[in-house]
């Protein structure tokens, strides 16, 4: 382990506390004085600790290089993983982001002028037209230079049109670049694509958290995003060069995506609704995901029978056959998942029992197209109990709980101590690690400062992210509150 002195620690964290306060007095071109006047400390203060706990994930995974390993499992995303650019997504001016995108990037062409640029966690498409390239999604904010730099290897046409398959930040932060070669291409998204920006901008911090991303990175205002000069409701036929482009909308994945269908070619665009493992429709820390509409879109492009699928994530798929097993697999599994969950909720079960017991056929659960990387079946089933039956758990006292501090310290209490409730989360970690991780929970909440406290998260949610069944989503939560445990250990230190 990584050990650091009294005195380094301190270090660190004036340094941290220095760069917060010059951002932040840069960003607000008043006096410290005044700022802190006019905004309060507290931003500040937020700002400085989330920067710090940063400091200590990273420190978490230095130390346990290990974790790093089960994270790249599903941090990939389909694509060759990189820690820079995981790390921030948002970042237009992060250089190591965009080197490390950039050297991880290649070009592959599927028939004539049809494009798929692969790049660590998403992937771009684009099209050569005889008026110029459309270009279908433009990944990342680090991923913009890359992006471009792959198209100008093979065309060096004008650009002519970029379509947003829908606004998450690996589709559509990477145009800045696209404009600064081309700017007057044209963009084109859903019309709920904006609204979806617009709160992007309202909920930075929030984002920030649950995303893992350095909260100055995300976007403060209108110019730090490119919005669309043109946006449709349900179905646009876009002609480019005398080429028929289709962009066909149906919400899955979020409210604005649309896939693209280019029939003169039979190139599928598939955006996110294929992505070559059980799809991330079941994140606990996203707004709504559509799982039923979902299903839809999956057969309704099985049904165009193309025969080169170009998705955001993963391989292309050129073998038809494959196409449609892959399409109808992941339909089904959808679909199999719905209706265990609306079954449930129609008996009356606690939740709790419906999506603990969602279990796919054995044909679907070892399907390989079907692996659990982000989320599980038990996952999708928890959104959509959230879509038609709200946000309470069926617990009774967790309609209006007592505080979380309140019932940690009395557990706490009632186990003997802080000490033996830390010990035996640590000794049940090896036999029983989800429970192990609950009684952490409770000693975090009862005094997270307490130095056995601290010891025993890092151990226990150690154990529980190297454990197989888990998955990328919960995994980062486990390291954020790692890093929260670590930076409190060099505060005492």
């Amino acid at each position: 382990m990584v050990r650091m002195s009294g005195k380094a620690s301190v270090t660190v964290l004036c340094a941290l506390i220095a760069a917060a306060l010059g951002y932040w007095v840069g960003q607000s071109g008043q006096s410290a004085g005044v700022a802190l006047k006019h905004a309060g400390f507290k931003a500040l203060s937020v700002a400085m600790k989330q920067s710090a706990d940063r400091d200590a994930e990273r420190l978490v995974l230095v130390e346990n290089p290990e974790l790093i390993d089960r994270i790249s499992e599903g941090g990939a995303f389909g694509g060759e993983f990189s820690r820079d650019a995981a790390q921030n997504m948002f970042g237009r001016h992060h250089h190591d982001a965009i080197e490390d995108v950039a050297r991880k990037t290649s070009v592959h062409e599927f028939g004539t002028g049809s494009w798929l640029v692969r790049m660590p966690i998403v992937n771009a498409v684009f099209f050569e037209t005889s008026e110029g390239l459309v270009v279908v999604d433009t990944g990342m904010a680090p991923a913009g230079p890359g992006l471009l730099k792959a198209i100008r290897s093979v065309s060096q046409q004008p650009i002519h049109t970029i379509i947003y398959t829908h606004g998450h930040v690996d589709h559509a932060y990477g145009t800045w670049a696209l404009m600064e070669d081309s700017p007057d291409a044209q963009v084109i998204a859903h019309d709920a694509l904006p609204a979806r920006f617009e709160r992007y901008i309202r909920l930075r911090g929030s984002l920030a958290r649950y995303m893992s991303q350095p909260v100055d990175q995300l976007p403060k205002s209108r110019e730090d995003l490119v919005w669309p000069t043109q946006t449709f409701s349900d179905r646009l036929e876009l002609v480019v060069g005398g080429e028929t482009f289709v962009l066909q909308h149906h919400r899955g994945e979020t409210d604005d995506q649309l896939y693209v269908w280019v029939p003169g070619r039979k190139v599928l665009a598939s955006a996110d609704y294929y992505q070559g493992f059980l799809p991330n429709a079941g994140n606990g820390k996203r707004v709504q995901r559509y799982v039923e509409d979902w299903v839809v879109a999956l057969r309704e492009m099985a049904a165009l029978q193309p025969a080169v699928v170009l998705p955001a994530h993963g391989d292309a798929i050129t073998d038809t056959a494959i196409i449609q097993e892959n399409f109808h697999v992941l339909a089904d599994a959808l679909d199999h998942i719905v209706q265990h969950t609306l079954a449930g909720l129609n008996a009356a079960l606690p939740r709790e029992q419906i999506f603990q017991s969602v279990e796919l056929p054995r044909r679907l659960a070892e399907h390989p197209s079907l692996n659990v990387q982000y989320v599980t079946p038990a996952d999708i089933s928890k959104m959509l109990i959230k879509q038609y039956a709200g946000w309470w758990d069926d617990v009774p006292s967790n309609w209006s709980p007592a505080p979380l501090r309140e019932q940690g310290q009395k557990i706490a209490e009632l186990a003997g101590g802080l000490e033996r409730l830390t010990a035996e989360a640590v000794a049940l970690s090896r036999s029983n690690v989800r429970l192990a991780c609950h009684l952490v929970d409770w000693a975090w909440e009862a005094d997270p400062h307490n130095p056995s406290v601290q010891a025993a998260v890092i151990a226990v949610y150690k154990a529980r992210i190297l454990h197989p069944d888990s998955n990328t989503q919960e995994i980062l939560e486990y390291v954020r509150r790692m890093g929260e445990a670590r930076r409190l250990q060099l505060e005492n230190n």
